[in-house]
């Protein structure tokens, strides 16, 4: 499987017909992704839950248009990792880990490990995700493709063959001037986990996991309440939807500049927040939302999917300001 692992990227529907899988075991349920993109920057976490069945393959694709820049020179540090694996030779002890998502020098991968996990795929670039645990160094080889796709590819070693027995539980990195802005679009995960023996990959067991990205905004009007104050409300949206769950910051003054924060409005499912200010002539509101759980979008991807299961969509989190208005 991980010869042709990289055939996928002619198609989501084509990677089902190619691994056929008759149905997902219910083990292997949990896998998780996350991305949220500003610009040309994007921030990815992959995680799986402690107790399910280590992953062999995952396939992350880029949204369809994403452009690649892979000029960067071997040594370059494109971002920083944060990881937690379980380290099954020290007991099964949880280690969180650092480390940093460096170029790759041709060659420094073997050439015959490239082609175990992509066949006959070139990648457009290799990555080292550079870790330390444990007083153990660990650096696991990533791999970006082009054609027919833009996706980041990893093959992840049986637990029991990995330095310090390292199971890998989550890996959340940023990265910074290779892909291109996308505003709206879905990264798609492809996963596959280890046979219960270690011994092949298990074709049966995989599963999709999505996550959309797409921008945020936040709209504000003032009203004037009594002598000095004012109600602030406002929206948040996602991609032109509601967006409840988001946090609002007020920011507020007598003057257009240096406003100074007055408090935080909730914001309901309707999207929709209101604020009392005691004080005030012109304000702005700040909305952060989180990654979010998202499943309407595996019930849409569903279909192109199939028949690999999609589990656990999520819809990207932002950060977005508003104008500065007066109060009339």
């Amino acid at each position: 499987m991980k010869g042709r692992i990289w055939l996928c990227l002619a198609g989501i529907a084509a990677l089902a017909a190619i691994i056929a899988v008759p149905s997902a075991l219910a083990a292997y349920t949990s896998p998780k992704l996350q991305v949220q993109q500003a610009g040309d920057t994007v921030a990815i976490k992959a995680s799986q839950a402690t107790d399910d069945d280590p992953t062999a393959v995952v396939l992350i694709g880029a949204p369809s248009g994403t452009q690649l820049t892979t000029t960067q020179a071997p040594g370059t540090v494109l971002g920083n990792v944060d990881a937690l694996i379980i380290a099954t030779t020290l007991g099964g002890a949880q280690v969180p880990v650092k480390g940093q998502v460096v170029v790759a020098a041709p060659g420094q991968v073997p050439a015959d490990e490239v082609t175990a996990c992509l066949g006959g795929q070139q990648p457009a670039a290799v990555w080292l995700l550079v870790l330390s645990a444990a007083g153990q160094q660990l650096s696991l080889p990533v791999y970006v493709v082009s054609d027919p796709a833009v996706a980041i590819v990893a093959c992840l070693p049986y637990p029991a063959t990995a330095t310090i027995g390292a199971k890998l539980v989550s890996a959340a990195f940023s990265i910074k001037g290779v892909f291109s802005p996308v505003s709206v679009g879905a990264w798609i995960a492809i996963w596959i986990p280890w046979s219960a023996d270690g011994t092949s990959v298990n074709e049966a067991g995989a599963v999709a996991s999505p996550a959309a990205v797409a921008p945020g905004a936040v709209t504000i009007a003032a009203k004037r309440s009594g002598k000095a104050g004012a109600i602030v409300t406002g929206k948040v949206t996602q991609a032109g939807q509601a967006r409840g769950g988001a946090s609002v910051q007020i920011f507020g003054g007598t003057k257009k500049t240096g406003l100074k924060r007055l408090g935080r409005a909730s914001v309901g499912s309707s999207g929709t927040f209101r604020f009392k200010a005691r004080a005030g002539t012109y304000f702005r509101a700040t909305a952060v939302a989180a990654s979010v759980d998202a499943p309407p979008l595996c019930t849409a991807l569903a279909p192109a999917l199939a028949p690999i299961p999609c589990v656990n969509a999520t819809t990207s989190g932002f950060t977005a300001q508003s104008k500065t208005v007066k109060k009339k």
